[in-house]
């Protein structure tokens, strides 16, 4: 018993190493056979035919049963491969095998192949059979390949000859599936958008293979939530939609993703503080101002009385020296490539200020001229104005003063011609 237990571990590790070699092996003996048949099958585009397996010391047929189970359109090749043992030549002509169609009952073409020669009748159609020899190391190949197009239940009735030896057979059956499943190919990829906030917009994406999944993707890593249609709604966008959208299909065969649709979200201009009236007196200075908002960035154009203020496209409007042309409505017309918006009304009010005293200094008569000197108002017109009396008569124009930046003396002169002359100046916005 002890010796059993030992041995038996060895037994079994003998017999693990011989599966492999039996596994696509069934024996069918057969009369005077020396020669076996030993199938093999390569899958996908790379498939080859086998290697040959050495199959020294056969005495009998070896018939490999192995049958194809695969998918419409899916490349595969099979060697048969007769290794010969006895007598005979597989150079010879008459080396061979015969096929026999059993595609159906209405069909039942045999065909003989012989070495270096194929043939696709006989097969299920989209395969070939071919024949090769090799000589030196006493091998008959049978190369079946190609794609069967059409789902179904085929099998073909191979039989082997060669002088000397007793025929032998075996039946290869091909099982074939639906189509083999594509990977989904995209014909129409979501386009970039701009619409304004508050509005819908729809991506979409047209694919073939289906039955197709899809899932749509913001700013590349953030799945959407129930986003998995060929198309994409989003409703009432806000900007915080702005962004970038893509979609990854799959079906059985694998996936693909679109290339990134950009959203872009566009809001029009919105004013949050409005300018606001001013008033002012006339040489000194006014500023409007107006905050608002957009996307893409806004534009500004104040216009006064409706029309446009050359010059003034900023946020801020400021006036300086102030003058009576200058008041009235002022508003701003905002502007982007989402829309525009214009401000309520600001006006500006320009009041005259009060010149300060005339008291001219140092007045001077010297034969028939007069003349005094006075500080005029800054920044305004100065106008001297004369009248031969006080009270009543006439003011008229003696000189106008234009706006001087100080407040520096001016000296007037005049030859009054006349008994009495009387001086004042008025201030001219």
């Amino acid at each position: 018993m002890k010796r059993l237990t030992r041995t038996l571990p060895l037994i079994l590790a003998a017999a693990l190493q011989l599966l492999p070699l039996l596994r696509n092996i069934v024996t069918s003996p057969a009369a005077s056979s020396s020669f076996a048949i030993i199938l093999r099958w390569g899958i996908g585009a790379g498939a080859a035919l086998s290697t040959v397996d050495a199959v020294s010391g056969a005495s009998a047929a070896f018939i490999s049963a192995t049958n194809f189970t695969g998918t419409a359109n899916q490349f595969f090749s099979n060697s048969i491969v007769v290794s010969l043992v006895g007598t005979g030549n597989p150079a010879a002509t008459s080396d061979g095998f015969t096929l026999t169609n059993l595609l159906n009952t209405a069909d039942h073409t045999t065909n003989f192949i012989s070495n270096g020669k194929s043939t696709t009748n006989a097969m299920p159609p989209g395969l070939t059979f071919t024949c090769i020899s090799i000589n030196n190391a006493d091998y008959i190949y049978g190369s079946i390949t190609g794609k069967v197009a059409t789902a179904g239940t085929y099998y073909i009735h191979v039989v082997c000859t060669s002088p000397g030896n007793a025929s032998i057979a075996t039946n290869v059956f091909f099982t074939i599936s639906g189509s083999l499943a594509a990977p989904p190919i995209i014909t129409n990829s979501p386009v970039s958008l701009t619409n304004n906030v508050g509005s819908n917009v729809t991506f979409t994406v047209t694919a073939g293979t289906a039955p197709l999944s899809y899932q749509w993707y913001f700013n590349t890593n953030t799945s959407l939530f129930n986003a998995t249609n060929a198309t994409l709604t989003l409703t009432n966008i806000q900007l915080t939609n702005d962004g970038y959208y893509r979609c990854i299909i799959t079906n059985t065969a694998g996936l693909t993703n679109t290339i990134d649709a950009r959203l872009t979200v566009w809001q029009p201009p919105v004013i949050t503080n409005p300018p606001i009236g001013i008033t002012n007196i006339a040489g000194g200075s006014a500023t409007f101002s107006v905050v608002a908002g957009g996307v893409p960035a806004v534009a500004y154009q104040w216009q006064l009385a409706s029309a446009n203020l050359i010059g003034s496209n900023n946020a801020a409007l400021p006036l300086t020296n102030l003058r009576a042309s200058q008041a009235g409505n002022y508003t701003v017309i905002i502007t982007n490539s989402a829309g525009s918006v214009t401000s309520s009304i600001a006006s500006l009010v320009v009041t005259n200020p009060l010149p300060t005293a005339f008291t001219p200094t140092s007045p001077v008569k010297s034969s028939s001229q007069f003349q005094f000197t006075f500080t005029p108002v800054a920044g305004l017109t100065n106008t001297v104005l004369t009248n031969g009396v006080m009270v009543g008569g006439t003011w008229n124009v003696f000189t106008n003063i234009p706006p001087q930046a100080t407040a520096a003396l001016i000296t007037i002169i005049d030859s009054p011609g006349a008994p009495s002359r009387f001086y004042r100046v008025q201030v001219v916005p």
